[in-house]
């Protein structure tokens, strides 16, 4: 499926969706592919998916590695979740988002924190929820969780499925980077809400997965 095609169709569907993505930085996202690195790819679809939100999204990005956030915090909120009609320090919420996926390859750099930050997100989404949107994670990641004070994957799967409220449901589309992620984990995290899970197993394919992954629910949710 070519980018450009996936592109307009996901232009024509344009869905409203309240959305937060989460971006991995840890260091293993500085590893090389090609003449580029797996964060510079992943930066470049990034980019190109802003795009594909309409002007109805509301929409937020947060990045992640273990310590981030400062102390116990493993992830760093860059852009609240908002409509992108919203001004955040000056700019408008969609530039202010383009500005910090630019910034991403300088937060490079500790351990993958997945777990305690996948149910950070899933609850952040939760407590706005909104039933006029499709309230959803989007998370990109290249590895597997390294964080021993977090709680095991069957320990999160058993908490999403828990807290997940068939009435007001919040999605988690999980997105590998390269055959380094975890695909069990990913895959059980996006079943345990009822979401996707996509692997790019080349970096080069990152854009045409994400966007991939965008329009498959979107097609879904459409169809219900």
């Amino acid at each position: 499926m070519a980018i450009e095609s996936t592109l307009r169709d996901w232009s024509v569907l344009a869905l409203p969706l309240r959305t937060l993505v989460v971006e991995d930085v840890s260091g293993s996202m500085a590893a090389a592919s090609g003449d580029s690195t797996r964060i510079a790819l992943t930066v470049d679809a990034s980019l190109g998916a802003n795009a594909l939100f309409s002007d109805r999204t509301e929409m937020g990005l947060w990045a992640f590695s273990i310590g981030l956030g400062g102390g116990d915090k493993d992830y760093r909120e860059l852009v609240p979740l908002g409509p992108v009609s919203n001004v955040v320090n000056g700019l408008p919420q969609r530039e202010a988002i383009l500005s910090a996926v630019r910034s991403l390859p300088s937060l490079v750099g500790g351990g993958t924190c997945l777990y305690d930050t996948t149910l950070a997100a899933f609850r952040r989404v939760k407590e706005g929820y909104d039933p006029n949107f499709v309230n959803s994670v989007i998370l990109l990641t290249d590895g597997s969780n390294e964080d021993e004070g977090s709680p095991s994957l069957e320990e999160l799967v058993d908490t999403l499925q828990r807290e997940q409220d068939p009435v007001r449901p919040v999605v988690i589309v999980t997105v590998g980077v390269t055959t380094d992620a975890d695909p069990v984990a990913l895959q059980a995290i996006a079943a345990a809400t009822g979401g996707t899970s996509y692997i790019a197993e080349d970096p080069r394919d990152i854009p045409e997965v994400f966007v991939k992954a965008l329009n498959s629910r979107t097609q879904r949710i459409g169809g219900e």
